[in-house]
């Protein structure tokens, strides 16, 4: 494991001096896929849609948890 931090700095956690990188933490070959699997893209449509939905669910189930709610004090 890599020394992210350098201790006898005042403030090793200043992220001034570099930028931590993917490389850092990810084993070789962790982006390449298989054929046929969905590579990630942050912000492309499929994300966008996953998120739509996502995001639907949580508000339809917070919405439906109130009106339990509601329903049983009433």
């Amino acid at each position: 494991m890599k020394r992210w931090f350098d201790l006898a700095d005042p403030k090793p956690w200043s992220r001034s001096k570099r930028r931590i990188t993917p490389d850092d933490y990810m084993q070789k070959g962790w982006d390449s896929s298989p054929p046929g699997a969905h590579p990630y893209k942050r912000g492309s449509l499929h994300n966008k849609v996953g998120m739509w939905i996502m995001w639907t669910y949580y508000i339809v189930f917070i919405a439906m948890l109130i009106r339990l709610i509601w329903v049983l004090n009433t």
